[in-house]
């Protein structure tokens, strides 16, 4: 019942490794969105994936998605901000000890997914001060974004290969050679 405009719905495919993937956003009604108040997103939550083969991705919500909602694949982690920058707490997430803490809980288990308790659980190295933690994050999140970059222009480059190929090894049933 996704409508062509109104609150967001944040899926798991819209929460990337880092970043919210929002190219393909659905939107749900005012009637919807006010039955499930405690899906509600908040700027700045940390949005988690807790279910399936995207178990572990992790974003920061923006002003893009604030008031909407997220579906029962995705967990909402709202910080004390004061004690935990949910910048430095997402990147935690991410990290490869992240990661490992979410996998550990996946041992043995037919299905991937987390509970409200296992995510309660985490261990996370917290430096001492607000400021620190978010020099931290802002410094791999600036990594991040040098390697989205990277990545972009790999991609732009894989694309004008194609096209050079293309010009240069015609498609022979096309040909009348």
């Amino acid at each position: 019942n996704y409508k062509p405009e109104g609150r967001p719905f944040v899926r798991s495919q819209n929460v990337g490794w880092g970043c919210l993937i929002l190219d393909d956003v659905v939107f749900i009604d005012e009637e919807t969105h006010s039955s499930f108040p405690s899906t509600e997103i908040k700027e700045d939550d940390v949005l988690l994936n807790i279910t399936g083969a995207s178990i572990g991705r992790s974003a920061i919500a923006s002003l893009e998605v604030e008031g909407g909602n997220v579906n029962q694949h995705v967990c909402i982690i709202r910080t004390k901000k004061e004690e935990l920058s949910p910048l430095f707490l997402n990147q935690f997430l991410i990290s490869q000890a992240g990661q490992n803490q979410i996998d550990s809980f996946q041992a043995g288990g037919n299905r991937q997914g987390l509970n409200f308790a296992q995510i309660r659980s985490f261990l996370v190295p917290i430096p001492p001060s607000i400021e620190e933690q978010q020099k931290i994050a802002a410094c791999f999140a600036l990594i991040d974004e040098q390697i989205a970059n990277q990545i972009r222009k790999i991609e732009s480059l894989k694309m004008h290969k194609k096209g050079l190929m293309q010009k240069l090894f015609p498609n022979p049933e096309l040909s009348n050679v």
